[in-house]
C-alpha cells in the first residue's frame, strides 16, 4: 500500500470486530436539513459494484448515525468537503482483509464530490428561498426522523411553533415588500438563537417551526421567550415604522406522543391557545400522564 492510500485506509481487528461510527470522530453537526441514508441509495449501490465490497456509508455531520450492519476487517474512508470544509465521509467496508491502492482513493474521491453535490442540491430544495429556513416538507420529514430516533435511543427533543401576529395587516397597510422583509428579519433573529443542532423551518406563510435537540419543554419555553423578546425588538431595515410580535406553542417529546403528527398538532393546539389568551405569548403542553389518558 503506498503512502496516499494509507493516509485513508484502515484494517479492522482480525475478529472482524465494526469499526466505529464515523460520527465519533467528526466535526459538530451542521444546521439542517440534512439529506436521509436513503438519499445516496443509488449511488451506494454503484460504489458497491465498482469496488466490490459489501457494504458503503455515506455519513453527514449532524445525521443519525447510520447502521453498518456486519463485521468488516478493511475500509476505505474519504471526507466529504464542500469549498474546503469537512460536511462527512464517505466509506468503503470489506469484510475481507485487503489494501486499497492510489487509484481506489482517487476513485472514491470522485464519489466523494458526487455525493457532496447531491447534498448541495438537496440543501438547495429543502430551503425556503425568502427565509433561508427549511421547507415545511423538510422541516416535517426531520420532525418524523427524530420521533423515530427517540423510539430507538430516547433522545429528548421539544418543538415549538410560533406565527407572526397581525401579519396580514402589515402586508394590507406596507406591501409585500414590507411583508417580505419582516419574515426576512425573523428569520434572521430566530437563527441568531438557535445552534447548530436546532433545526428552523417556514411551515407556510408566516408560521415557523423550531426543532430542539436535547431539551425539554421548559428549556425550550426558555428559547421561544428569548425569540419572542428578539421579535418584539426588532427592528425591520427599511420599514423600521413596523412592529412585530409573535405568539407561540411549545410541546415536548414524550412517552405519551403517539406520532410526530401528534407531536405538531400538540404543539400547534398551544400556538392557538397562546393566541387565544392576547397574543405575543407562550403556551407549553403539560406533560400528560397515563392515567389522564386512560381516564
Amino acid at each position: 500500500m503506498n503512502a496516499r492510500a494509507a493516509l485513508h485506509s484502515h484494517p479492522v481487528s482480525p475478529d472482524g470486530a465494526k469499526p466505529s461510527p464515523l460520527q465519533d470522530v467528526t466535526a459538530p453537526p451542521a444546521i439542517a436539513p440534512i439529506p436521509s441514508h436513503a438519499h445516496f441509495e443509488a449511488i451506494s449501490e454503484l460504489i458497491k459494484s465498482v469496488f466490490n465490497v459489501p457494504a458503503v456509508s455515506v455519513a453527514l455531520h449532524g445525521a443519525p448515525a447510520e447502521d453498518e450492519g456486519g463485521a468488516y476487517r478493511a475500509f476505505l474512508e474519504i471526507p466529504l468537503l464542500d469549498d474546503g470544509e469537512a460536511i462527512g465521509a464517505l466509506r468503503i467496508l470489506d469484510t475481507e482483509m485487503r489494501e486499497f491502492s492510489d487509484r481506489d482513493c482517487a476513485l472514491l474521491e470522485g464519489f466523494a464530490k458526487l455525493v457532496v453535490e447531491q447534498v448541495t442540491l438537496w440543501a438547495e430544495a429543502s430551503r425556503d428561498m425568502l427565509t433561508n429556513a427549511m421547507t415545511r416538507r423538510a422541516f416535517t420529514e426531520t420532525l418524523r426522523k427524530t420521533f423515530a430516533a427517540r423510539q430507538r435511543t430516547g433522545s429528548q427533543n421539544a418543538l415549538l411553533m410560533f406565527d407572526l401576529d397581525h401579519f396580514k395587516s402589515i402586508n394590507d397597510t406596507w406591501g409585500h415588500t414590507a411583508g417580505d422583509a419582516v419574515l426576512r428579519t425573523v428569520s434572521r433573529l430566530v437563527m441568531r438563537e438557535l445552534r447548530t443542532e436546532d433545526c428552523f423551518g417556514r411551515l407556510g406563510g408566516e408560521e415557523f417551526g423550531v426543532l430542539l435537540a436535547n431539551a425539554d419543554g421548559r428549556a425550550a419555553a426558555d428559547v421561544a421567550e428569548r425569540i419572542r423578546r428578539a421579535i418584539e425588538n426588532a427592528v425591520v431595515p427599511g420599514f423600521e415604522q413596523i412592529n412585530i410580535t409573535a405568539s407561540f406553542g411549545v410541546s415536548e417529546l414524550n412517552d405519551m406522543t403517539v406520532s410526530a403528527d401528534d407531536w405538531m398538532t400538540s404543539a400547534d393546539d398551544q400556538l392557538y391557545r397562546a393566541k387565544d389568551e392576547g397574543r405575543n405569548t407562550i403556551c407549553l403542553a403539560t406533560k400528560p400522564t397515563r392515567a389522564f389518558i386512560l381516564n
